[in-house]
């Protein structure tokens, strides 16, 4: 036996010898697995495409059961948290994965090896050898899994003892590579049918005067490389989820023949780089041989496309009818430039309580009114997908930015958004001569102007500045405007605050005419404009409903007349005995929709077991009204929206944070059908407005929120709701 090269017999292999001998493992390993990937990719397809097809059969008649799912953006998705059936699902994919990998890996290896070393290698014959070798396959997947971990807990450990992250990282990274020569046991257990201990030892020993070379070989060659194509393949697919998946799964059948022919190269390098020549003349002669046969493509290009075929098939047929629902994260948090000076208008940004009101349909466009803390802004959506969004300011710069606006679309397409103005000198000094001075922007799709000719509707001063305002459109193109504002010291109802409501007979609002209707319990906390809702009935007659914060009793204000002259107060939701809820996310919640026979529908949370209900109310007054439970006691609900759709059905939005689901219940007088349409990725709990597109579509806009900067804006739009 020469030092040259092995002594088999033929000169394939001795000329294999010294091409093993080549560094540059990865790109030489790369370049011979695309010349014979059609060969190597035969075992991973004959092992996963089997165990791909039964794990989707199976997942489709859980989600049946347990589900639910939907087609989001051409998509099939999981709507919330999974049950206990999906989670065990998902464990038995993954063990049946660990399986076949240990199974194809090493399969892929001997095939590998045979073409690197110039012998036709059977296909069955690897595939047979790779399954006898499966105890010590075990044992190294069992010995990687302790590794991994110990590992990333050493990792942890460093970082919770000492705070510093970057050297933590730095650990963490040198274990993990230190640990990557754990790969060449994979020849040694199924080209040398060593043990999982001896072909471990045969590993580190092959390594041990090049043990950064070889780490970063395999970090390389195996594990970042292959994530880095699914990550840059993930990214090019991101908005075609049929071509994301089908480019997955050939990307992931297709990276096993590359992971395995470096691993193969690699051992065989270390092999010829040490001289040891009389092992891999031993590994050459116990292959599986096999006589020549041609390449067949046709088959295997045809197995690698089939599931994208069956599944672009299924997402366009849906033959289960699963809800299809169309989904943009528009914008992601943000914040205000820290730079910009105080007196110096910055450009617009958005934060994650902003989301104020959604008004979508007329013209295709869709808006949303965006409000906290500073001046209010318009986020203006080309359709109701909102792929295409523009942010814009509809409050001047001279105006009370802590008074959140009230809003309401007009019969002629345009919003009518409130605002309290205050002197340039008032923005940001507060004394005895501060007033504010409520007033009506008038707003289209680009831009918002004061109303012209309008009047001043109500002034306040610093000490009474709480005053509450929601708006209604008018049947005839008018505005009604609803306000709350305390009583005057001397009043016997101390406790009682008036509302009041004034009517204009057009969106200007030049001669409006204003009346106290009516005398409410005092609410020492207001919710952001959320406590009084404004509506008028078809015959044009006002209906005001006012949620109490402190107690969550809910009380309704009925009209008789579009002048108002005689009005009705009643209280259809009584107080909470509790008290006061100091949770945001418990907080009482409501919203009202008229009927095209004016009476009332009120949905609202009830504090005192948190279920979300509706409420029938039989006449215009809700002195009476039929109930229906949306969603049960003791379970976290937040969130609540509602609009009638053209059919006249109730649909009631809100976030069930027990599911991680926003849920739209469908009420045909008390009877409701609950739909998850969409899935709360983070914690949830904020910002939710609905509204109907220019199909009858419900548009929902809400905000995904998590901590700090970690949220998004997402418009949801639920396709196929029946």
């Amino acid at each position: 036996m020469s030092a040259e090269g092995p002594a088999v017999q033929g000169d394939r292999p001795a000329s294999a010898w010294g091409e093993l001998r080549r560094d540059g493992v990865i790109w030489l390993a790369y370049a011979f697995a695309a010349r014979h990937l059609i060969g190597l990719v035969v075992p991973g397809l004959l092992v996963f495409l089997p165990l791909g097809l039964i794990a989707v059969s199976t997942l489709v008649v859980i989600v049946n059961v347990d589900g639910p799912a939907a087609v989001v953006n051409g998509g099939f998705e999981l709507i919330g948290s999974p049950g206990t059936p999906l989670l065990v699902w998902s464990a038995t994919v993954l063990v049946a994965s660990v399986a076949g990998q240990m199974v194809v890996l090493p399969a892929t290896v001997l095939l590998a090896t045979g073409r690197l070393a110039g012998k036709n290698v059977s296909l069955s014959g690897a595939i047979r050898a790779a399954a006898r070798r499966w105890p010590a396959m075990l044992a190294l997947v069992l010995v990687g899994t302790v590794v991994i971990g110990v590992d990333t807990a050493a990792g942890f450990g460093l970082l919770a003892w000492t705070g510093a992250q970057v050297t933590a990282i730095a650990v963490m990274a040198f274990l993990i590579l230190f640990s990557l020569p754990c790969l060449l046991a994979v020849p040694g257990v199924v080209l040398k049918r060593r043990s999982a201990g001896s072909a471990l030892a045969l590993a580190y020993r092959l390594t041990f005067d090049a043990p950064w070379a070889t780490a970063f070989t395999l970090a390389f060659g195996v594990v970042i490389f292959p994530a880095l194509a699914q990550q840059a393949v993930n990214v090019a697919t991101s908005g075609t989820p049929i071509v994301r998946i089908g480019a997955s799964w050939v990307l992931a059948v297709v990276a096993v023949p590359l992971q395995a022919t470096v691993i193969a190269r690699l051992f065989l390098h270390r092999l010829a780089i040490a001289g040891m020549t009389s092992e891999f003349k031993e590994i050459v002669e116990s292959l599986p041989a096999s006589t020549p046969r041609p390449a067949r493509p046709v088959p295997v290009l045809a197995a690698l496309l089939l599931p994208t075929l069956l599944y672009g098939a299924a997402v366009l047929v849906n033959p289960l009818g699963w809800l299809e629902v169309s989904e943009t994260v528009v914008t992601e948090g943000g914040s205000r430039d820290p730079s910009s000076d105080a007196y110096e208008r910055p450009k617009p940004t958005l934060d994650w309580p902003d989301l104020r009101a959604l008004y979508a349909g007329q013209g295709g466009h869709m808006v949303m009114v965006m409000d906290d803390s500073r001046e209010a802004k318009l986020l203006t959506c080309a359709d109701s997908t909102c792929a295409r969004a523009r942010l814009s300011w509809a409050e001047p710069p001279d105006v009370d930015g802590e008074q959140t606006v009230a809003s309401a679309r007009l019969t002629d397409g345009r919003l009518a958004v409130t605002t309290w103005a205050v002197e340039e000198h008032y923005r940001w000094v507060y004394d005895e001569n501060w007033r504010a001075r409520l007033g009506l922007l008038l707003c289209d799709a680009t831009a918002c102007v004061p109303a012209p000719g309008g009047r001043t509707l109500a002034e306040v001063t610093w000490g009474g500045r709480n005053k509450v305002v929601a708006l209604a459109a008018r049947p005839g193109g008018g505005l009604l405007v609803a306000q709350l504002h305390g009583l005057s010291k001397k009043d016997k109802d101390a406790d009682k605050e008036a509302l009041s409501l004034t009517t204009c007979d057009d969106p200007d609002c030049a001669h409006p005419r204003t009346r106290e209707v009516a005398k409410v319990p005092v609410n020492t906390y207001t919710g952001g404009g959320r406590d009084l809702i404004a509506g008028v009935d078809p015959d044009d007659r006002p209906v005001a409903l006012r949620l109490d914060h402190d107690s969550g009793a809910i009380h309704v204000v009925s009209c008789d007349d579009p002048a108002c002259a005689r009005a009705h107060v009643e209280q259809p939701v009584g107080d909470d005995p509790s008290g006061y809820l100091f949770d945001r996310r418990s907080r009482p919640r409501a919203a009202m929709a008229i009927r095209a026979d004016g009476r009332p529908l009120i949905a609202y949370k009830d504090p005192a077991d948190g279920t979300i209900k509706l409420l029938d109310c039989r006449t215009r007054a809700c002195a009476q009204a039929d109930t229906a439970t949306l969603a049960a006691a003791g379970e976290r609900h937040a969130g609540l929206a509602m609009v009638l759709d053209r059919a006249g059905r109730a649909l009631v939005a809100f976030q069930d944070l027990d599911r991680d689901q926003i849920v739209i219940a469908t009420c045909t007088g008390t009877r409701c059908t609950r739909t998850p349409v969409t899935t709360i990725r983070r914690k949830g709990g904020y910002g939710l407005a609905m509204a109907l597109d220019g199909r009858g579509r419900p548009v929902l806009a809400w905000v995904d929120f998590g901590a700090g900067d970690d949220w998004d804006l997402v418009v949801t739009t639920p396709l196929t709701l029946r």
